[in-house]
């Protein structure tokens, strides 16, 4: 199978976890390391289309900043972020708000330019796909016409079944191919991981798509940034210790976690 030359990431709802998981994976991209028998993916390169809910792309509350600094990237924010829109709101109200309009030819224009220079593009959308970025367009259109297969970043616990069959039939709606699933933010106890598996192993009879990796809750980064829902997430395999490296400020630490805990042979199609 020919390798992927980059991954859309979604989620199953705001808040699930997908800046964290995609500076994870950037981090680990970067570093040029060879994954596995040899492959290397080259330069990395992260977009945020549209953020909102945020003054600016360099503020520290912002995805944009949160991606360079725990993804350890080269890139400034504003390369990284196309579109920041200051109102806590879908994309479309965000714009309408200040009176714009999301031109989403416009995104889709650039979204084929950066994946033209060759670098490895991972692409972080806004919410989930069915998000709109106008009054007639989706997030699931703007993925669909980048051409990226989907990484979908869900909850671990209950609810998670029916939010990530639902993202995955849209995505089967608009033509998009899913890579993975990841299920973020599991708390490492006795009681909670039959739980978190049992949900990984139905997600995976009934929708065909491998769940390729388990993130860990943690309480806080090191960086005090929150990851989702007021927390930091790392990787790690189930078997783990409860001692786990923590993202902020240490993306290297971050990567030797997240390079253990993927399964980057199907992630990647290798």
């Amino acid at each position: 199978m020919k390798n992927r030359r980059g991954l859309f990431i979604t989620g199953t709802d705001t808040g699930v976890g997908k800046t964290s998981v995609t500076a994870g994976l950037a981090a680990v991209l970067r570093e040029r390391v060879p994954i596995r028998d040899g492959y290397c993916p080259g330069n990395v390169q992260v977009w945020k289309p549209v953020q909102t809910g945020i003054p600016s792309a360099e503020a520290p509350e912002s995805d944009s900043y949160r991606l360079r600094k725990e993804g350890g990237l080269a890139q400034q924010e504003r390369d990284i972020a196309t579109l920041t829109l200051p109102d806590p709101l879908a994309p479309w109200m965000a714009a309408r708000r200040i009176g714009e309009t999301i031109d989403v030819d416009a995104l889709l224009a650039e979204g084929r330019s950066r994946l033209s220079a060759g670098d490895f593009l991972l692409v972080e959308g806004a919410g989930g796909l069915a998000v709109p970025l106008t009054e007639r367009h989706l997030v699931a259109d703007l993925a669909a016409g980048l051409g990226l297969p989907l990484l979908i970043v869900a909850r671990p616990g209950l609810g998670t079944v029916n939010h990530t069959l639902l993202t995955v039939a849209v995505a089967k709606q608009f033509g998009i191919p899913v890579a993975g699933i990841i299920l973020n933010g599991y708390k490492h106890t006795v009681t909670d991981m039959p739980a978190v598996r049992e949900n990984a192993e139905m997600i995976e009879t009934f929708s065909g798509i491998p769940v390729v990796g388990l993130l860990p809750w943690q309480e806080e980064a090191e960086s005090g940034h929150p990851a989702g829902d007021a927390r930091e997430n790392t990787a790690s395999k189930p078997a783990a210790t409860a001692s786990q490296p923590k993202l902020g400020g240490t993306p290297n630490r971050w990567a030797d976690v997240v390079r253990s805990a993927i399964d980057w042979e199907t992630l990647l199609q290798l």
